[in-house]
């Protein structure tokens, strides 16, 4: 998008520069004469007047260009190749054996003998004696106390009440009967009365009891001891040691002998090709375009006067105001604007 705005720029330019262009006045001093108007300069001008400008145009070219492409060839390639062949030799070797042997020794040794003998040994034993001893302890003793509590008396008394019942008599007939029974009509009084009971109370008094106590006792008995005696003695033995000694012997050796062989094998390479292909590409081209251009506005001619260069001359702000008085020759060329 970018590169299509540059491109578009030049002729946004031009189309600013031609509509300011003013009939009957070239910017390199030439008055151009419309029909029906006056060839005064600074005379205000009506009309069109034709302007070539350059239009960018987009076109698609076929171009030829050099591309680079890879391809497969197949090569071959020889290479030596260690191969082991076995041999066998026979080689007559030298070894060693242990050969066993039973000799015979004399070996002095030394044991110990046990000797018992009788000795007298005292020692102490804790003998078991009874012993009488007082102690005081604490019993508890019934005691018989008189005392006062309040209890609930029930001082009520009979009444003979009548009663309706209803009852079935002897056909099975309901029948209402009366009845006389005598109810309880109670009377609680509270009073206090002198009871006696027996409390629990506790005393100490003295006693006797038995204990076994242990007493420390000497005593004497004859005991056994026994007593180790070291004694050296003699025996033979006999015993087994190992020889060495020399053989011979001939074996069979495999050793592996390398031979050199060659092979040959066949690989792919990509080998890199120039190639001129056909392009597709966009070209943009300026193009030459004749347009219509109003012409409204007073043009100055070279002689620099200030009413005729001052709507032309005088500067402006922005960027569209310096593209105009760029393409404006007349003024720039007549009045140094």
């Amino acid at each position: 998008m970018l590169r299509n705005m540059m491109f578009a720029l030049p002729a946004v330019v031009v189309l600013l520069a031609a509509s300011h262009v003013q009939a009957g006045c070239a910017c390199g001093g030439e008055a151009v004469a419309v029909e029906g108007q006056a060839s005064d300069c600074c005379s205000p001008c009506s009309g069109y007047v034709e302007k070539e400008v350059m239009c960018p145009t987009w076109t698609t070219e076929t171009r030829k260009c050099m591309v680079t492409e890879y391809k497969q060839e197949q090569r071959e390639k020889t290479y030596t190749v260690y191969t082991r062949v076995p041999e066998t030799k026979q080689v007559e070797q030298t070894y060693t054996v242990m050969v066993p042997e039973t000799r015979t020794k004399t070996v002095t040794y030394t044991v110990r003998k046990p000797v018992y003998s009788t000795v007298e040994k005292t020692y102490t034993v804790m003998v078991p004696q009874q012993e009488t001893r007082k102690g005081t302890r604490t019993v508890c003793k019934p005691v018989m106390v008189e005392e006062t509590r309040k209890v609930c008396e029930d001082q009520g008394h009979w009444e003979t009440k009548t009663e309706c019942v209803c009852c079935v008599d002897r056909c099975g007939c309901p029948q209402t009967k009366t009845v006389c029974k005598k109810v309880w009509v109670p009377n609680v009084v509270e009073k206090e009365v002198t009871v006696k009971c027996c409390k629990m109370e506790q005393v100490q008094e003295e006693y006797e009891y038995c204990v076994t106590v242990c007493k420390p006792e000497e005593r004497t008995c004859q005991v056994k001891k026994c007593e180790w005696v070291c004694e050296e003695k003699t025996k033979e033995c006999q015993y087994t040691v190992c020889v060495p000694q020399q053989k011979t012997r001939v074996c069979n050796v495999t050793t592996c002998k390398c031979v050199p062989v060659e092979k040959t094998c066949t690989y792919t390479v990509c080998v890199p090709v120039q190639v001129e292909k056909e392009v597709q590409v966009r070209v943009c081209k300026m193009v030459p375009k004749t347009i219509q251009v109003p012409c409204a506005q007073p043009c100055c001619q070279p002689s620099c006067e200030p009413s005729c260069c001052e709507p032309c001359c005088k500067p402006r702000c922005g960027l569209l105001s310096r593209l105009r008085a760029r393409h404006a020759a007349c003024c720039v060329t007549a009045c140094g604007c």
